[in-house]
């Protein structure tokens, strides 16, 4: 094989490498943490109200998970649950939004917030819990692995 030739096969591989990388490229998803990620920043120190809130408590909300029967929980101690008035859970998974699920804050009788999780994706995930008493505003995040 003679150098025009070398040259030739290295400009059609050159162009072969760049064609792939341009349509691996085009057909990844790409998403956003936030949609209002902007708006969320200029509200930080709210946020940060919030956390200092739930850490000022005496007793907090306390999570467990059942990796055997594929259910999340929140226990709410008794003054706590009282007061609350709203509240949102939201399970953020931070590879992709399409996955996340937020829901209304619904407490069972025993104080309890319990969310299936069977249908989940399997990997990491961060658990946005908030929650109103009507004066204060409190905002906790738990990681979790299912």
């Amino acid at each position: 094989m003679n150098w025009g030739n070398r040259i030739i096969v290295a400009f059609v591989l050159f162009f072969g490498v760049l064609f792939t990388l341009v349509y691996i490229s085009m057909n990844t998803e790409f998403s956003l943490v936030a949609d209002n990620y902007y708006e969320q920043e200029l509200a930080y120190e709210d946020q940060l109200t919030r956390i200092r809130n739930v850490n000022a408590l005496d007793q907090k909300p306390e999570f467990s998970i059942d990796r055997t029967g594929l259910k999340v929980s929140l226990a709410f101690p008794e003054g706590v649950a009282q007061n609350i008035k709203e509240g949102k859970v939201k399970f953020y998974r931070s590879s992709s939004a399409r996955h996340d699920k937020e829901m209304e804050l619904e407490l069972n009788e025993t104080n309890k917030f319990e969310q299936d999780i069977s249908e989940f994706v399997v990997g990491a995930w961060k658990l946005q819990l908030f929650w109103t008493d009507g004066n204060k505003e409190y905002y906790k995040e738990i990681d979790f692995v299912i």
